[in-house]
């Protein structure tokens, strides 16, 4: 007796403990369940507040909100201010520049989701005065995930039983970039392998204080990057992963401010022994990666108390 009752108290732990751990869920599944969108990482100036008042004798906090409402975690990002008067502001008047990441992956994180940005406060002169602005460039390394189904067979030619014509792409995740449609081509290469080759087409969503930048000058710590956007060309790495292993597939390419791009991904030799029993359907995803720019700015007045 003592037995089947320490057994059932076992079975309830057991029962328990999977309860809890299945519904702690994350932000995101992405690949391969991606919801599609356009969103990345949302900045806000907090603070000043557009068109507000800032008071003569107090201290100015420049604090920008962060909120990453797409599908992919931030590792390397910055976010930088400038624009204020040097003789008001002091050193908050030349460009300041912080570093920050935000995680889609750990709940307990503390920038889970979301992060805050707070440069050290200024004294405004009590005798100040008058109309100012701030801008804040928010740069960020992003990347966009697009699941697809891919029909494998060994005899390309004459096996009906999958197909390879038409958009293979399942769905896109949610980001700057969007992969809008992956088409796939077979061919026989022997007797016992296959070569893939994928045709990617994507396009950018960006509006006029927006564009896409190198991954490298996601960290650059300067506030105006050089590049001219509508003559300046974006090359995003590519690669496909399928059967676990990443192929890298060279570049995509944003031609002068352009917002659309296509490239192509030669997978060579894919060998039977990869294939499983009669299975033909084999899911993978491409990945493009890339670094964004969102700049914004506010106007304020200096008033007395």
């Amino acid at each position: 007796m003592k037995k089947i009752i320490f057994l059932l108290l076992l079975s309830i732990f057991f029962i328990a403990a999977c309860s809890t751990q299945t519904t702690e869920k994350t932000a995101t599944a992405c690949p391969p369940d991606c919801s599609g969108g356009s969103a990345g990482v949302v900045s806000t100036i907090n603070s000043p507040s557009n068109e507000g008042n800032v008071y003569g004798g107090d201290r100015l906090l420049v604090s920008v909100g962060l909120v990453d409402a797409g599908e992919s975690s931030v590792s390397n990002a910055e976010v930088c201010e400038t624009g204020l008067d040097a003789n008001v502001f002091g050193s908050l008047g030349s460009c300041n520049c912080q570093s920050y990441y935000i995680t889609l992956d750990d709940t307990h994180d503390a920038n889970f989701q979301s992060t805050q940005i707070e440069f050290p406060t200024a004294f405004v002169s009590k005798s100040a005065t008058g109309e100012q602005h701030a801008t804040v460039y928010n740069r960020y390394a992003y990347t966009t995930y697009g699941p697809f189904s891919a029909c494998i067979t060994t005899d390309p030619f004459t096996d009906t039983s999958c197909t390879s014509t038409g958009n293979i792409l399942t769905s896109s995740s949610s980001a700057p970039v969007q992969i809008d449609s992956v088409t796939e081509e077979l061919s026989a290469v022997g007797s016992n392998s296959v070569t893939m080759r994928l045709r990617v087409k994507a396009s950018l969503s960006a509006r006029a204080n927006e564009r896409l930048i190198a991954v490298a000058d996601t960290t650059s710590n300067t506030c105006v990057l050089a590049q001219d956007p509508s003559i300046t060309s974006v090359s995003l790495p590519l690669s496909v992963i399928l059967f676990g292993k990443a192929q890298d597939c060279g570049m995509l390419k944003f031609e002068n401010g352009k917002y659309t791009a296509e490239a192509s991904c030669k997978i060579e030799n894919i060998g039977t022994n990869l294939l499983i029993g009669n299975q033909k359907q084999y899911d993978g995803w491409i990945r493009l990666d890339y670094g964004f720019e969102h700049i914004d700015s506010v106007g304020f007045k200096i008033v007395q108390q």
